[in-house]
């Protein structure tokens, strides 16, 4: 309970500093320059696509469960790209990096052997935005420590995101993974692993008004201040086609007595999926434009 306090404190300390509580940050997303003049589907699936990569949750963890008794905590700091030199970025945000940091913090509990549940969140540093999620893990075959055999598991998770304007978005992840566990002495081993997640994006908008200082029912109509045409300037992004990413990765822990270590590395391949948007009684078919995006994680945490 002493370890689980400290690592609670030092969390809250690492997080705090990064929270913007009212006045936005530099990747509060706004929707309305998508909307302006005609609405971007095509940005808004990839935005989408890549703030989605960016929010779901990270496996960070070997194939191996817990087992019965076992219970885990970690936090998770990740440095991720974005194609910040896109318009769906430049526009929605505030001069974006390449180079966005994000945390996570997760508690993993054994529920008998082989398997797994969590729960736990994330943040997109520098902004209001946060994921809560959770995740189950079946080991289909572990155990076989002293023999050149992996474990196998299979791994489902899913998060909502919190806290972005006018956004509406939910992250499925199913994956598998293999990992052996290597023994140094009695209270040392390093368990490399790796593993395939297809993250599933599911996104649209609440109505954004595209003219937020426009009264649309005015009292004294004036006509310097505020154009007619534009008074009803209200928009939605439909709920898309699912975007679907690939996130292969590999990665390595290390445990010390209580103490666990972690670092992986993901790698997202650009977004290709399609989707048909029937509106006004026409279609139009958009593609996911996302970017090539990388992901590298450094996890510490407590095994009890």
């Amino acid at each position: 309970m002493r370890r689980f306090l400290i690592f609670l404190t030092a969390t809250a300390a690492l997080t705090l500093p990064s929270t913007r509580s009212l006045a936005g940050g530099k990747y509060d997303v706004d929707l309305t320059p998508l909307g302006t003049g005609g609405k971007d589907n095509a940005a808004f699936r990839s935005l989408s696509s890549e703030l989605g990569t960016l929010m779901a949750p990270k496996p960070v963890d070997p194939a191996d469960s817990l087992g019965l008794s076992g219970f885990a905590v970690a936090y998770d700091l990740s440095i991720n790209t974005i194609g910040n030199d896109k318009g769906y970025w430049t526009q929605t945000t505030s001069s974006p990096d390449k180079v966005v940091p994000t945390m996570q913090i997760y508690g993993r509990k054994g529920l008998w052997p082989g398997v797994e549940i969590g729960a736990g969140a994330t943040h997109l540093f520098d902004s209001n935005i946060w994921a809560l999620g959770g995740y189950g893990k079946i080991a289909l075959h572990e155990g076989f420590h002293h023999l050149p055999v992996p474990s196998i598991a299979v791994r489902f998770a899913g998060s909502q995101l919190l806290g972005a304007k006018d956004l509406k978005m939910s992250m499925l992840t199913p994956g598998i993974e293999i990992s052996h566990v290597f023994g140094l002495g009695k209270t040392f081993n390093l368990t490399p692993y790796v593993g395939y997640e297809a993250l599933l994006v599911i996104a649209s908008s609440t109505v954004v008004d595209a003219t937020p200082n426009c009264d649309e029912f005015p009292d004294d109509y004036n006509e310097d201040t505020c154009d007619a045409q534009n008074q009803d300037a209200e928009f939605v992004f439909k709920r898309q086609d699912v975007i679907v990413r690939h996130r292969p990765y590999l990665g390595a822990r290390f445990i010390f007595s209580v103490l666990r270590f972690t670092v992986e590395a993901m790698f997202v391949p650009p977004g290709k999926s399609k989707a048909t948007i029937d509106e006004a009684g026409s279609s139009e078919t958009v593609q996911d434009g996302s970017t090539f995006q990388q992901q590298y994680t450094f996890s510490v945490g407590f095994d009890f």
